[in-house]
């Protein structure tokens, strides 16, 4: 810890040797991280986000697993570039075009890119996809969004996107679902990680990649029959062609072990292998399978059957003003509500849990409307009970007199106010006289 800055500095220089990233100020260390560990680099803005590995942390253990080097933009350094540039045209002016265009084709990269091509260099990161075995251009993915190339290496995928790219190890593929959508154009091939990635705040278990079915292509691998059979890829045949995503199922498939599952007896109303409900305030569709149910895509939810302790159907009273209905499936410590299913769809969806040997339960009553009722009534019959009171319990200091009374009593015969105070004025006139 001698070599340790302990100053609470949290700028300074970046330093890489074979084993260790470094951050110094004054010949002190401020973080050192050993290069293994780091599994991703990317560059966003004028960060550069390290992602750390947490294989060997338990689930509740605190761990790094994210560090950013925020690099400030060197203006200083861009004029002096400039100041230079115009001084060697001024004095060739004759070939200030030619050297124009040379310093745009050859214009050095920044301080940024350099560092974040040497972490990847000395991490083992950035391999070429000159060193892959197989790869595949312009994969559309749509959990996380972008279009994506993907190089095949003997252990792992890599993925390279224009923004982000990130690494999953072929041990760290738990299942694969390929669903066909409902517009029956696309297939969505979803793929199940161990080993969920980050790429800024948020974590993805699963990845999503979308194919329209007609889409062909032809690929042909890298290594020869004999490569391949070294490696153990015996069963990767050296050149593909038909639609990309059966090409993509078959080769992950075979090298994973892994099988590709996909919707067989449950089909809606209109014929469809899932059905269109809400998760929030997103909305998407929700696939029953034969052991377990999946719902694409925001959030991707798998949940197995074995976990399920019940099923709770809301929204199916009696009434026929509704035209949707929930689901709420109860499974392990939590639950998760599946809303606005069509009214049609209740029957299937019924049959499908029997089925499969899980407890459902109906909730008849919408809304509870008698309880409001009751309470009504309560309050009605406290109002009346207090009237009551209110009439027992009178003051004799704060009673009219009779007077009074009498004269409100009058008052009420007439039907109009004034032609009772005009019939007054003879009476007490009359009574003058006598």
């Amino acid at each position: 810890m001698s070599d340790q800055c302990t100053k609470g500095t949290n700028w300074g220089v970046v330093s890489i040797d074979d084993k260790n990233l470094c951050m110094k100020y004054n010949q002190s260390n401020i973080i050192k991280l050993p290069l293994k560990k780091v599994v991703n680099s990317n560059t966003q803005k004028n960060d550069i986000v390290l992602q750390l590995s947490t294989d060997d942390y338990g689930e509740n253990d605190d761990m790094l697993c994210e560090v950013r080097f925020y690099i400030p933009p060197q203006e200083q350094k861009l004029k002096q570039d400039k100041e230079k540039k115009k001084q060697e045209n001024e004095d060739n002016q004759n070939s200030m075009e030619e050297e124009e265009d040379e310093a745009d084709e050859d214009a050095e990269p920044t301080f940024q890119q350099k560092l974040q091509n040497e972490i990847l260099t000395k991490a083992k990161i950035g391999q070429s996809s000159a060193d892959s075995i197989l790869t595949i251009h312009d994969v559309p993915l749509i959990v996380p969004r972008g279009k994506y190339t993907m190089d095949f290496f003997k252990k792992d995928i890599r993925f390279h996107g224009n923004t982000y790219q990130f690494t999953t190890d072929y041990k760290g593929i738990s299942r694969f679902f390929l669903l066909p959508m409902p517009d029956e154009i696309n297939l969505s091939f979803v793929i199940g990680l161990e080993n969920p990635f980050k790429q800024g705040q948020t974590t993805y278990n699963f990845l999503v990649m979308q194919f329209k079915k007609d889409f062909e292509n032809e690929i042909k691998l890298k290594y020869s029959r004999q490569k391949l059979d070294e490696i153990g890829w015996k069963g990767i045949k050296e050149e593909y062609s038909g639609p990309l995503y059966d090409i993509v199922c078959e080769v992950l498939s075979e090298i994973t072990g892994i099988k590709v599952v996909s919707p067989k007896n449950f089909k809606s109303k209109n014929g469809l292998f899932c059905l269109r409900c809400s998760v929030g305030p997103h909305s998407g569709f929700l696939f029953p399978l034969e052991k377990s149910l999946i719902y694409l895509q925001k959030p991707v939810l798998h949940i197995k059957h074995e976990e399920i302790k019940e099923v709770i159907f809301q929204r199916i009273g009696s009434t026929n003003l509704n035209k949707f209905f929930d689901v709420k499936i109860v499974y392990k410590n939590q639950n998760q509500l599946f809303s606005g299913i069509e009214r049609d769809e209740l029957d299937n969806l019924t049959q499908y849990f029997q089925q499969k040997k899980i407890a459902v339960r109906k909730l008849q009553d919408e809304v509870p409307h008698l309880p409001l009722d009751d309470s009504d009534d309560e309050e009605d019959d406290d109002d009346s009970r207090q009237k009551k009171k209110n009439k027992t319990n009178i003051d004799p200091n704060n009673m009219d007199s009779d007077d009074d009374d009498d004269d409100f009593h009058a008052g009420d015969d007439d039907e109009d106010g004034s032609e009772s105070e005009g019939s007054d004025e003879p009476e007490s006139a009359s009574r003058n006289q006598k």
